[in-house]
């Protein structure tokens, strides 16, 4: 072999030799761009990873993730609750109707901690007792005095005392004294101030002739000064008084603070009259502006003027731009359906499906620097808008309690709860500041189903991109009277009325 060819052949080695290696720097060079990617992946999911915004503190459990009613025990204790419905603070005083055990507890001091005990026990003798009116019974043929019903001769019922509660729910301090609808004796009770001892008794009632009184409407004679399941109870400035008449469909209001025992309202909503009330007037799918069914919360605003109402029974809540000073005055905005003929849940959907734009039975309305806040209690979730509404059915801006506005299981299916799940949540606090526009405030939730209270401070943020796939197996909820809440958990019964739809027996 010639030195020529000796000389090529080395060449053509050399040549392959650089082919290979500049194989190889491209391959390197795409190694190096996917370990890049790579890297900007890994970045992404810490993103992810980074934990969810929740609640900051809780109260009623020793820990986010119990949720058992008086954190399992027998008998309750001062620091656990069995499904609260309402909560309040008023200065350093903190106020919770605990349903389950028929008391309210009171902390003499804001809780700083998770699960710190109450101060004292309003509607029992001591932190021990959870008994409906401390157990006192009588029979229906003592109360009734020969009203006629032989068949309710001798049937045994829960007796009202002037110190005992039964299934108690809105609570507000109001000109310095305590109120609490006290809705199982179909009352409102008020303390002559502030209480401070362990079965304090109240100094006043609304809704009955005296404190050992419990029937529904004094016995079925509704008028201005009757009331039916109370539920919520507020004022916003000292005075005026608002109650949600949940049963009588209706809400109403003291022009001024009342000073007696049974003192009459001035003015009802949802009502023509006084002596009505039906669910929607009457006519139970015909909803309108000026209709209630089952109203289970209020809230009126001051500074702005507006009045909202949770019109529970309608999946909706109202608005009024101004303070009604007639009686059925119909509301300038609706939340929760597209328009004010509209009552199904979830806009249409059922109760089994949600949507941003839809309520399955709300319970409760705060509104305030931070937002506009409802309680969506069917969804086991909390729907907040940051700025106020301006049209029919606008769709909120943030939801507390799921991922986003498409998933409503309570706890969101897990085993336990979270700093940032719900189990039917029911009363709101919005506490505020009202002279430090600084102050980022805090939203108490009435946690029901998960017998405690959790405190938030800010806003989670809302997977708005996630979409809810429609499932055409799934039939559309169709609504019916009976499926309507007849007391303040259980479903109303055919018994529960008359024939008439909606009046109350003699005694109820």
């Amino acid at each position: 072999m010639s030195d020529d060819s000796i000389k090529n052949e080395d060449e053509l080695e050399n040549e392959e030799a650089l082919e290979v290696a500049e194989d190889q720097d491209e391959v390197e060079e795409e190694d190096a761009l996917t370990e890049e990617e790579m890297d900007e992946v890994d970045d992404l999911e810490k993103v992810e990873e980074e934990p969810e915004i929740g609640a900051i503190m809780v109260i009623g459990q020793g820990e986010f993730t119990g949720s058992e009613s008086n954190r399992g025990a027998d008998d309750p204790g001062d620091n656990t609750l069995s499904e609260p419905q309402w909560v309040t603070r008023y200065g350093d005083m903190l106020f919770v109707t605990d349903r389950g055990n028929h008391r309210a507890l009171v902390w003499n001091q804001m809780p700083e901690e998770n699960g710190e005990p109450s101060s004292f026990v309003l509607g029992q003798e001591d932190f021990s007792d959870c008994l409906e009116n401390r157990g006192i019974t009588t029979t229906l043929d003592e109360m009734t005095s020969g009203l006629g019903d032989e068949n309710l001769e001798g049937f045994t019922i829960s007796k009202a005392e002037e110190d005992t509660l039964s299934a108690p729910a809105g609570i507000a301090v109001i000109d310095g004294k305590l109120y609490l609808a006290d809705s199982g004796n179909h009352r409102v009770l008020r303390w002559g101030g502030l209480p401070s001892e362990d079965g304090e008794t109240p100094a006043m009632v609304l809704g009955q002739d005296n404190l050992e009184c419990g029937e529904a409407n004094r016995r079925g004679l509704v008028g201005s000064g009757s009331l039916f399941f109370p539920f919520a109870i507020r004022s916003g400035n000292d005075k005026l008084v608002f109650i949600a008449d949940k049963d009588n469909h209706r809400v109403l209001i003291w022009q001024k603070i009342p000073f007696g025992d049974g003192w009459n309202a001035d003015v009802c909503l949802g009502q023509t009259d006084m002596d009505e009330r039906e669910p929607n007037r009457g006519e139970f799918d015909h909803v309108t502006p000026d209709t209630l069914s089952f109203p289970t919360g209020v809230f009126y605003h001051d500074e702005t003027g507006k009045l909202f109402v949770v019109d529970q029974g309608n999946n909706r809540v109202l608005i009024w731009n101004k303070l009604p000073s007639n009686n059925g005055v119909p509301a300038d905005l609706v939340l929760g359906q597209k328009d004010f003929y509209s009552r199904t849940p979830n806009s249409g959907m059922g109760e089994l499906k949600t949507c941003a734009e839809g309520f399955f039975f709300p319970t409760d309305v705060v509104y305030g620097r931070k937002g506009l806040f409802i309680s969506d209690s069917g969804n086991n979730r909390v729907l907040c808008w940051t700025e106020f509404p301006t049209e029919n059915g606008q769709l909120p801006d943030v939801v507390i309690g799921q991922r986003n506005f498409y998933e409503n299981k309570h706890n969101r299916n897990q085993p336990n709860c979270s700093p940032c799940t719900l189990n039917d949540p029911y009363g709101l606090f919005l506490d505020e500041d009202l002279e430090d526009e600084e102050d980022p405030g805090k939203l108490y939730i009435c946690d029901r189903s998960n017998s405690r209270i959790v405190v938030w401070e800010e806003l989670p943020v809302t997977d708005t991109e996630d979409e809810y796939i429609a499932d055409e197996d799934q039939p559309i909820f169709e609504e019916s009277q009976e499926l309507l809440m007849g007391s303040d958990d259980d479903f109303m019964d055919d018994d529960d009325e008359d024939d008439d739809g909606g009046t109350p027996k003699e005694i109820a």
